[in-house]
């Protein structure tokens, strides 16, 4: 089902939270982006690999000597010189050249700080992963929340229309005043108003649940987790509170050790300059001449030809730099110190915002749970006061304010909920990792 999705357009189709998550797993831009970018660091790889295996090249030339250069000299020694010219006009060179890396240090550093390069891909990646998980869930929960607030509102208004309905009988037979049934008009009004917004709320939340999952916003979703559904979840993150946490599982400060890595392969790149480079290389050539265009065709006039090789090892020994090297050394082992300091501030700040999350997370079910004693409390206050307007016990003035009480009441349980779920993924998400092993 989760495969059809992008393509069932106009056609309502279920989606549940997990799916949701699921689907943008492969399907959310930055993930998408950030999965690229590994298979991009495969490439890097193979590359720098590739600097210290044999290069093979072959190569030709062909040359016509429309008129061969010419040498002056007076052989016979008798005052006239001689015109002497040498060569054929026709000749054509094949070469095939071998080379080989034979010491390098910096190609060694190189190998290694590409593994670095795939482990910051991968780290990004993971990253991407967790970040779009929060997002989707978030929006998930928004467009959960608002559905319900829409029908707690709608019930509302509902019931507001059947009262007004019933109070506009009973002004008809002189029962009601007129102001009475005015102000109530004006209380069904208000929440009308109110539904209206609400609506326009939820097609914005759907569309950013959409953008968030990778999804066309022309799918027409029916989200298929209940709000009971994720409370549940919300409630039930006894064991997440009590989850132990491990800085060194934490993707930041993982990027963060990757990129002392990364700096330390700097620090040994710069020390690899001291040492002496080395190459070797061989090349093999065959010449063919005539004085015919085809000078491969060994009965052409002056046809000849001639094999010619050699082998080669050269070497590159710094002697002397005016002791740029050694304040470059001195440099990248000073930006290492500045990485160690970064690490050990980073795993206590890490560890600072997991405890932030866990007092915002318990502190948000302990909220919402007073929500919901707020929400009885106020029904029950709204059903008293619409019984004694019937019983001309109380003003319409009263029902409004009970209400909009009652509505208040609801909105903000709603939002105490969704503060909640959202709590509980910001402390899953300060745990800092993901599990990749399905996602390879």
């Amino acid at each position: 089902m989760i495969a059809s999705l992008g393509s069932a357009f106009g056609q309502s189709m279920p989606l549940s939270l997990d799916q949701a998550i699921e689907y943008a797993q492969t399907h959310n831009a930055q993930v998408r982006v950030q999965s690229l970018e590994r298979k991009v660091a495969e490439k890097v790889l193979l590359q720098n690999i590739a600097l210290g295996l044999p290069s093979v090249q072959m190569g030709g030339n062909y040359t016509d000597n429309i008129a061969l250069p010419a040498q002056f000299f007076d052989i016979n020694q008798d005052g006239v010189i001689d015109k002497l010219q040498f060569g054929t006009r026709y000749n054509a060179v094949g070469n095939l050249a071998v080379s080989q890396l034979v010491f390098d240090g910096s190609y060694v550093v190189a190998v290694l700080a590409t593994q670095v390069l795939r482990d910051m891909a991968d780290g990004n990646y993971e990253k991407a992963l967790i970040t779009t998980r929060e997002q989707v869930a978030q929006a998930y929960h928004l467009r959960v929340i608002l559905g319900e607030n829409h029908t707690a509102l709608q019930a509302t208004l509902d019931h507001t229309s059947l009262t007004l309905k019933n109070m506009q009988a009973m002004k008809a037979e002189g029962f009601m005043a007129s102001e009475d049934v005015d102000q109530l008009a004006i209380v069904y009004h208000n929440v009308e108003a109110n539904l209206a917004n609400l609506e326009n709320q939820m097609n914005l939340s759907e569309q950013l649940l959409k953008l968030q999952c990778g999804l066309s916003p022309e799918v027409v979703l029916t989200l298929s987790t209940p709000l009971e559904d994720l409370l549940v979840f919300a409630n039930g993150g006894q064991s997440l509170l009590d989850s132990p946490f491990y800085v060194q599982k934490h993707i930041d400060y993982r990027q963060l050790e990757i990129n002392r890595k990364g700096q330390y392969l700097n620090l040994q790149n710069e020390k690899m300059q001291f040492l002496p480079k080395l190459y070797a290389g061989y090349s093999f050539n065959r010449q063919y001449v005539s004085q015919d265009a085809n000078v491969f065709n060994p009965d052409g006039t002056s046809a000849n030809n001639t094999n010619f090789q050699s082998w080669n090892l050269s070497a590159q020994v710094p002697v002397f730099s005016s002791g740029r090297k050694i304040a470059r050394v001195q440099e990248q082992k000073i930006k290492l110190q500045e990485l160690d300091i970064l690490l050990d501030n980073t795993a206590n700040a890490l560890a600072l915002q997991h405890y932030q999350a866990q007092s915002e997370y318990a502190n948000a079910l302990k909220v919402y749970r007073i929500q919901t004693q707020n929400v009885a409390l106020a029904k029950r206050v709204m059903s008293n006061t619409e019984i004694r307007l019937t019983e001309g016990m109380a003003s319409s003035m009263d029902y409004a304010q009970a209400s909009a009480q009652y509505q208040q009441s609801v909105a903000a349980m709603l939002q105490a909920a969704n503060n909640a779920l959202n709590k509980r993924v910001a402390l899953e998400k300060s745990l800092g990792h993901y599990n990749l092993n399905n996602l390879d």
